[in-house]
């Protein structure tokens, strides 16, 4: 939706929107992908959950969509290799950095133990905003070659280490990130 500031915070015109799904009956809303980590951004106005300072506009998001009898799932997400160059300042993070993206033409670094682990863990911690913002599910984007989605495929994944080279291994990525998740989710 590109909708939220250039930082990421939700706007008045973002929840405007939401409301007025909501009020038509529009039971459950998921708003457009939110990036986990300020490396994961995939493009300008897009919405955050990367930081606490992201909470209070989405409590305001949440809050409002239920107020008109909706509920929200927040849909979290790492852009990987996708994530424009310009907007970051820095190469986008991806499983393998064979070859440019297709999408972007980026060239992107492979991401090592240390920076596999700091994105699990922003999946994990935007969960935990999401809950505290209010929002009544998780959905995590694992399609259309973004982060998780890279791990997953065998094109994007070259790696032949505990990421790579099977289907196991690249399904670990997605699982880490969802063990870890579950630990501080609640249950109910």
């Amino acid at each position: 939706e590109c909708m939220a500031t250039e930082t990421g915070e939700v706007t008045d015109e973002l929840i405007k929107r939401y409301t007025k799904l909501a009020k038509g009956d529009v039971c459950l809303i998921i708003p457009g992908y939110m990036f986990v980590h300020p490396r994961g951004r995939g493009m300008k106005y897009q919405t955050g959950i990367h930081n606490d300072s992201m909470i209070p506009g989405l409590k305001k998001l949440a809050n409002e969509v239920h107020l008109n009898d909706g509920k929200i799932a927040f849909q979290l997400a790492h852009g990987g290799r996708q994530v424009p160059k310009k907007l970051i300042g820095l190469p986008p993070l991806a499983p393998s950095n064979k070859g440019r993206d297709p999408v972007s033409l980026n060239k992107a670094k492979m991401m090592d133990e240390s920076d596999i682990r700091e994105v699990i863990v922003s999946f994990a911690e935007a969960s935990k905003r999401a809950v505290e913002a209010g929002a009544d599910a998780v959905q995590l984007h694992c399609a259309h070659g973004f982060l998780i989605n890279e791990f997953l495929s065998p094109f994007f994944n070259d790696r032949h280490d505990d990421w790579g080279g099977s289907d196991e291994r690249r399904f670990r990525f997605l699982r880490d990130i969802v063990l870890e998740i579950k630990k501080d989710l609640p249950t109910e």
